[in-house]
């Protein structure tokens, strides 16, 4: 699961994962393009809208960052936390319920109950540090999607001292309110793109290459539908690209340790944990890259995944209807599941 900073400085030099977005072409005018600062991250938007659908677009991601951050006091995640029992809205329980569900389908490798390893590892990285292994063991003690009981819009938790953050999941569900808020508008076309959890609405804005003109000039031929191209960033260079993907109407979530991380002692620990022994998980792997049909599903199963590794990640894309990945490893080796070759073409 992951940690989240709200370090000014972190704030402005962070990278997004999928940073190589393509758009060109006469049909860029009728797109708007903006970007604001929300849940501590970079979020975009790129639609064939109008300024106010844009404007709702992005007030649906800071509605659902002040029912979900951890960090605001007032939330209904931090007034959970604090009393170990809170009646919440419909979308914070249904984050909650979809949580429970890919922390069974990861079999506890995605784990939203690991509040407090992530409040350990930041305590850890303010004191140059490093948690003890009683201090590891206790809040380890604390972890259990189990543990979280839902009756109606009630929470409640079982274990005194649990805590859940939602930092792997409810940036992808802010995304995909917002494609919701876009799509009630009429809007069929448009990229919402919050720090590497994107979805990708209808047609991309890529113009034809030359070869499909010199095609369609010679054979009569269409020209392909025109896709999002997302650049998928190289883990271990910041300005290289390993690979592009082109989607339409899917979700696409990056995990990586490359960005976000604690320094303890002058060494860097990745900003995702592991549930099971509190460690954060380190170089292998490296970014782990979910294709899904929605932002949420993509960015649940990218933490998990990630805390998976690469063979047991890959083994669980396989057997996920609708889902695939690519999982970059130390010595950049690439490992990827077996439908994704199709969204490189």
């Amino acid at each position: 699961m992951k940690l989240i900073s709200k370090n000014k400085k972190f704030i402005l030099t962070f990278l997004i994962a999928l940073s190589f977005l393509q758009v060109s072409g006469c049909s860029q005018a009728k797109f708007i393009k903006r970007t604001q600062i929300i849940m501590g991250t970079f979020v975009t938007i790129i639609a064939d809208a109008s300024p106010q659908a844009v404007k709702e677009a992005f007030n649906e991601i800071k509605r659902v960052d002040l029912l979900m951050s951890r960090f605001n006091p007032d939330s209904e995640v931090s007034l959970l936390n604090q009393r170990g029992e809170a009646k919440v809205s419909p979308e914070t329980r249904e984050v909650i319920q979809r949580a429970i569900e890919f922390s069974k389908i990861t079999n506890g490798a995605f784990d939203i109950t690991c509040g407090p390893i992530c409040n350990l590892w930041q305590k850890a990285g303010k004191e140059d540090k490093m948690p003890t292994k009683n201090e590891l063991s206790y809040v380890v003690s604390l972890v259990g999607y189990h543990n979280i009981i839902i009756n109606g819009n009630r929470i409640k938790f079982s274990k005194k001292g649990m805590q859940i953050t939602l930092g792997g999941i409810a940036k992808g569900y802010a995304v995909d309110k917002a494609i919701q808020v876009l799509r009630e508008e009429g809007v069929t076309r448009a990229l919402v793109n919050a720090g590497g959890d994107m979805y990708c609405l209808g047609e991309g804005l890529k113009d034809e290459s030359l070869r499909e003109k010199i095609q369609q000039f010679f054979f009569g031929r269409k020209s392909k539908e025109r896709k999002w191209e997302v650049g998928i960033q190289d883990p271990r260079k910041r300005n290289k690209i390993i690979g592009v993907i082109k989607v339409k109407d899917k979700g696409v979530a990056t995990s990586g340790d490359y960005q976000r991380y604690v320094k303890i002692q002058g060494k860097r620990f990745s900003h995702i944990v592991n549930p099971a022994t509190g460690l954060t998980v380190q170089n292998n792997p490296m970014s782990v890259t979910i294709i899904a049909s929605d932002a949420t599903t993509a960015d649940a199963l990218a933490t998990g995944v990630f805390v998976l590794g690469s063979k047991r990640g890959v083994e669980l894309i396989n057997k996920l209807s609708g889902v695939e990945g690519m999982i970059v490893s130390e010595g950049e080796k690439i490992t990827c599941s077996k439908g994704w070759s199709r969204y490189q073409n």
